[in-house]
C-alpha cells in the first residue's frame, strides 16, 4: 500500500513538473512574440545596418571556402589550400569584430531595466562536438539563472566562446591540410563543419542583437541606439 501511495505520488508530481515546463516555454513565446513587436523603425534601420556589415563580412569568408571546394574537386589542392587561408584571413577579422559586438551587446544589456526572454543554444544546431559541448553547458546553465538580463548575458558569453573556440579549430585544420601530415578528407570534413557552425553562430548573435534592440525602442533609449550602430 505505502509503495502504491508513493508510487502514484512521484508520478503526479512528475506530471505537475512537466506541464509547468511546458507552460513556461508556452508563455516565453508569448512574450518574446510581443516584445519583438516592439522594435521601431530606427531599431530596425541600427539593425539592419549590423546585419549588412556583418553578413557582408562573413559572405566573403564564404566565397572563399566554396571556391576552395570547387579547386579540391578538381584535384588542384595547393590552390584549394591557398583559397583556405585567404578565407581564414577574412575569419580572423570576423570573429574579433564579433567578439566585440557581443561585448558590446553585454555591455549595454546592463542599462536597460527589461529585456526579452532568450532560448538557450541547442547542440543539435552544431556540427564541431567541442561547439555542440558548449551549446550543452548553456542548456545546463540557462535552467539556473532566473532572470531573463543574466540569461541573455550568459548567452552571450557562450556565444563569444564558442566563436574563439571554432576559429582555433578552423586555423588548425588548414594548417594541417598545408602540412600534408593529416588525413586530407577529415580534415576537410572538419572545415565544412565549421563553416556551417559559423553560419549559425553569426545567426544567433543577429537574434540576440535584435533582441537587445527591441528592449532599447522599448524603453525609448535613443542614445543606446546610436551608440550601438557606431
Amino acid at each position: 500500500m505505502n509503495t502504491f501511495f508513493w508510487v502514484m505520488l512521484g508520478g503526479a508530481v512528475v506530471s505537475c513538473l512537466v506541464v509547468l515546463f511546458l507552460l513556461g516555454r508556452r508563455n516565453e513565446r508569448l512574450i518574446r512574440r510581443d516584445w519583438e513587436m516592439l522594435l521601431t523603425p530606427r531599431g530596425e534601420k541600427v539593425y539592419g545596418a549590423i546585419e549588412g556589415r556583418v553578413r557582408t563580412e562573413f559572405g566573403i569568408a564564404e566565397l572563399s571556402f566554396e571556391h576552395a571546394l570547387v579547386y579540391r574537386e578538381l584535384g588542384t589542392t595547393e590552390e584549394a589550400i591557398r583559397l583556405l587561408d585567404v578565407g581564414y584571413r577574412v575569419i580572423e577579422k570576423f570573429a574579433p569584430d564579433m567578439l566585440r559586438l557581443l561585448a558590446a551587446m553585454a555591455t549595454f544589456s546592463r542599462m536597460i531595466s527589461a529585456i526579452a526572454p532568450v532560448k538557450p543554444l541547442r547542440p543539435k544546431d552544431f556540427r564541431l562536438v567541442q561547439v555542440a559541448s558548449l551549446a550543452y553547458l548553456h542548456g545546463m546553465l540557462h535552467q539556473f539563472l532566473v532572470s531573463a538580463a543574466e540569461r541573455y548575458r550568459l548567452k552571450l558569453y557562450i556565444l563569444g566562446r564558442s566563436f574563439g573556440l571554432a576559429t582555433r579549430f578552423l586555423l588548425r585544420s588548414i594548417q594541417n591540410l598545408g602540412s600534408g601530415t593529416a588525413e586530407a578528407d577529415r580534415e576537410w570534413d572538419q572545415i565544412e563543419a565549421i563553416r556551417a557552425d559559423f553560419q549559425t553562430l553569426t545567426d544567433e548573435s543577429l537574434d540576440s542583437l535584435r533582441i537587445l534592440l527591441t528592449a532599447m525602442a522599448r524603453e525609448d533609449r535613443q542614445d543606446l541606439l546610436r551608440e550601438i550602430a557606431r
